[in-house]
């Protein structure tokens, strides 16, 4: 089966039997007393894009070259040929660790026809794209370290991100890309270029690091654990592993000889696109988020979309069939929330659209302050949106209670979600505190969201913004979550309960006793417990780390008795139940 994917198995009409003859020829002859390890052709030639006059590119592997890596131009009679040359240990390291910027690996990379140890060419082909795809797997979840376990990922993402990465390193390099990924070129090369990509998938896959999915690969707990072991808490925005390879090939760039096979691809490219500038070369390359995709009730969307508010109303009503619509603010002080009303022909469709504006300057500033030492927030607007949507999937396959997520566009920070009808629980919070009547229904109602928290912290998710107007008792009974955007996987499960209680304790009238808020705590708490709960959760959320951030709006005295009633519930020892 591997075989059949090989590349390098298709034919070239710019390379014959002669020609390639001639070639290795060439290649003994620069060997000398030094063994031929390997050798297989590559660029224009093989590629399909090269003119009567193009280079024959070699790249030769000898055992100990004196040069270690070195560039000859030999001739062929009717054309030259470029014969780059490497010393086996290098190439071996260029292909395992990048050391040579992947100048010299990069080249099994793309198309090729082997000359001499296929077989060898094949295992290093592997091995070269089994490393770039855990490095590519590894950037993903640092850069959507909660949405990664939910995206779908194409098996051709690989090959687009690799190119576009290389590209961005050593942007000469975009000009080969662009040629042979042109419109007549690109099923056969894209698909030369697959093979191996597919067979070290495989092999990921079957270690348990990735999971297959409808045609498909999903990122698994098992590796997201794993790279979460290894890194730093804050990754860093370009990774050192890029920037040695940047160095590196730039360096070699002053060889003009090494530079040949590049200047080549840009006469060809020029050729055809002379009005194309050198900075507008990386624009040209496909998107390789086309081929990351998160799921959605209207289809795969995939992360390079760019659907605006209108696109959705064209989706959700086809064919035009709006009566009306109507659009509302719906407050929102970090982010712009809307209520979308569309009348159609099957009735009416409410849905809550929120896009998620990066926290800057002032608006930014008083939250840092409010809980500096204790809680940190999310602050990049598609940061946001990332959790948004992540944790909704996941509790929502959990049989959690929240809105369906309907539409997502990451690139407008857009989300769309359906409305939930129902009260506040901010409303029900007040009415206990307020002692306006009889408050048994409402009190477990919040106990029922004390329930609801400790199952999802039994999962591993801290919601992370647990004020009472972030829940819904829906018209169906159940407790909805609504605001996900700073939920996290092993987050900070004690502020949870903090901001609850604490935050919940703000609605009491001024100068009211702390009876009714004491209730509203105990029975908090007693759902939490009874849940499972951890007690040593809610008994940190009583200590002064949480009270001093919430003193600020909540009188003293109800701050000390939600606190102590924490601290004392919070006891392994204490009653599970009133």
């Amino acid at each position: 089966m591997a075989k059949d994917l090989r590349n390098g198995a298709m034919a070239s009409p710019h390379l014959s039997e002669d020609l390639k003859e001639k070639a290795l020829n060439q290649c003994k002859a620069i060997a000398g007393s030094h063994r031929v390890v390997a050798a297989c052709l590559y660029g224009p030639r093989v590629c399909g894009y090269a003119k009567g006059n193009s280079d024959v590119n070699v790249l030769l592997i000898v055992d100990e070259h004196p040069m270690m890596l070195w560039g000859y131009l030999k001739p062929l009679v009717e054309t030259t040929a470029f014969i780059l040359t490497v010393d086996q240990r290098a190439f071996e390291r260029d292909v395992e660790q990048g050391w040579l910027g992947e100048f010299v690996a990069q080249n099994i990379s793309v198309p090729y026809i082997p000359l001499i140890n296929g077989e060898y060419l094949w295992r290093q082909e592997v091995r070269l794209k089994r490393r770039i795809v855990w490095e590519i797997l590894e950037n993903l979840f640092l850069e959507f370290p909660e949405l990664s376990n939910e995206l779908l990922i194409d098996a051709e993402y690989f090959a687009y991100d690799t190119m576009m990465r290389e590209a961005r390193l050593f942007p000469p390099m975009a000009y080969g890309f662009l040629n042979m990924l042109r419109e007549d070129l690109k099923e056969k090369n894209l698909g030369s270029m697959m093979g191996a990509y597919s067979e070290a998938l495989k092999a990921i896959v079957e270690e348990g690091w990735l999971a297959p999915s409808n045609g498909y690969f999903k990122i698994t707990q098992k590796f997201s654990g794993g790279v979460k072991r290894r890194r730093l808490p804050v990754p860093v925005p370009v990774s050192l592993k890029d920037i040695r390879r940047a160095t590196s090939i730039n360096v070699l760039s002053f060889f003009p000889k090494m530079m040949r096979p590049f200047l080549h691809d840009q006469e060809l490219f020029e050729e055809y696109h002379p009005d194309v500038k050198a900075d507008g070369l990386i624009p040209l390359l496909e998107d390789p988020k086309k081929h990351l995709f998160v799921s959605t009730p209207f289809g795969l969307v995939p992360l390079s979309d760019k659907t605006t508010i209108e696109d959705f109303v064209r989706k959700a009503v086809p064919g035009g069939g709006i009566l009306d619509m109507k659009i509302e603010e719906m407050g929102g002080v970090l982010n712009a929330v809307y209520l979308l009303t569309l009348l159609g022909n099957q009735g009416e469709q409410r849905v809550v659209i929120k896009k998620f504006r990066d926290w800057r300057g002032f608006k930014w500033f008083p939250l840092t302050l409010w809980t500096l030492g204790t809680r940190s927030f999310a602050v990049l607007g598609r940061s946001r949106l990332e959790r948004e949507y992540a944790i909704n999937q996941y509790l929502r396959n959990q049989g959690f209670p929240v809105p369906k997520v309907l539409y997502v566009c990451l690139q407008g920070h857009l989300i769309f979600e359906e409305f939930i009808e129902g009260e506040n629980l901010a409303e029900t919070v007040k009415r206990i505190l307020s002692k306006e009547r009889e408050y048994g229904e409402e009190a477990s109602s919040i106990r029922e969201v004390g329930r609801e928290i400790a199952m999802a912290h039994g999962l591993g998710v801290a919601l992370g913004d647990c004020k009472p107007e972030n829940f819904i008792i829906g018209r169906d009974g159940k407790t909805y979550f609504l605001d996900l955007e700073q939920a996290t996987r092993d987050g900070n499960q004690a502020w949870d309960i903090a901001e609850f209680l604490y935050y919940s304790g703000h609605y009491a009238p001024p100068l009211s006793s702390a009876d009714a808020t004491e209730l509203m705590a105990t029975e908090f708490i007693q759902g939490y417990l009874d849940a499972g709960g951890k007690a040593e959760t809610v008994k940190k959320a009583g200590s002064v780390q949480y009270t001093k951030v919430f003193s600020i709006f909540t009188q003293p005295h109800l701050i000390l008795a939600i606190s102590n009633l924490c601290r004392k519930l919070g006891k392994k020892d204490a009653p599970t139940s009133l």
